[in-house]
């Protein structure tokens, strides 16, 4: 990595898919409908917030997701962001067997008929990659994943059957969900990403900070997403600059 810092700023856009995953959408009331929160207020809330901040951030999409609020996602794109990939509907990988590469291609081309352009980048969380996962998204076409957290920085993933894909790692500790999944207050999870970010940047110039915005685990709430602003204009003050993933996977991309 060269001296420049560099953040990454990424939104797993989860509604109610997480849940509806597992049971009907009919089913889904009271506090497990904590994700229709993303689709009223939440999403639009961190877009407005990014565009306030100048940021241009790179969007996981669920095609499940996307289809359910396809005017943000148009929004997202007219704002710059990013439009990458986060499979069908939160299906797992590990037990799809020989249709992995068919399920991965019709979420790829299922979003690239949303977004008006296929995606560049990959991220998984819903389970573990199977030993074909990555040579089939290197033969999609991707540039990029963004599913590890087994290093601090990028990586090449040619040992990992993907020549020429780039790995852009994120960090447990500047994951919403970490923290407030354990309902702990937005200034103690600030705190934490504090620490975790400025020591990231220091190691290696590079940080990775992942959202989500549904109301129980993510910064859609208002007083959330001002400790995101808070911290994103700590990382501005600290010298850092802020990229897509395609952009950091393209500078990879290109020989020193």
């Amino acid at each position: 990595m060269s001296a420049a810092k560099t953040v990454l700023v990424t939104l797993n856009v989860q509604g109610i898919g997480p849940e509806a995953a597992t049971q009907p959408e009919t089913a889904l009331h009271g506090r497990d409908a904590h994700g229709r929160y993303a689709y009223g207020g939440g999403l639009a809330r961190v877009l407005d917030m990014l565009r306030r901040q100048d940021i241009r951030a790179t969007l996981f999409w669920p095609v499940f997701e996307a289809e359910r609020c396809h005017g943000l996602l148009e929004q997202s794109l007219r704002d710059g962001h990013e439009a990458a990939s986060q499979g069908n509907a939160y299906e797992d990988l590990g037990a799809l067997g020989d249709r992995e590469g068919e399920v991965l291609e019709r979420a790829r081309d299922r979003l690239a008929r949303l977004a008006g352009a296929q995606p560049q980048g990959f991220r998984w969380t819903g389970g573990a990659f199977t030993p074909r996962t990555v040579p089939l998204l290197q033969q999609l076409g991707y540039r990029y994943d963004s599913s590890a957290i087994d290093d601090d920085a990028p990586y090449a993933l040619d040992a990992d059957g993907g020549p020429g894909m780039v790995e852009l790692p994120w960090s447990e500790g500047l994951c919403d969900a970490t923290h407030f999944s354990r309902r702990v207050t937005q200034d103690r999870a600030y705190a934490h990403w504090v620490e975790q970010g400025d020591a990231l940047l220091a190691a290696d110039g590079y940080a990775c900070l992942t959202l989500h915005p549904r109301a129980d685990n993510g910064v859609g709430r208002a007083a959330r997403l001002q400790k995101v602003e808070q911290l994103l204009e700590r990382f501005r003050a600290a010298g850092a600059g802020f990229k897509t993933g395609a952009q950091l996977a393209a500078e990879h991309a290109r020989p020193d």
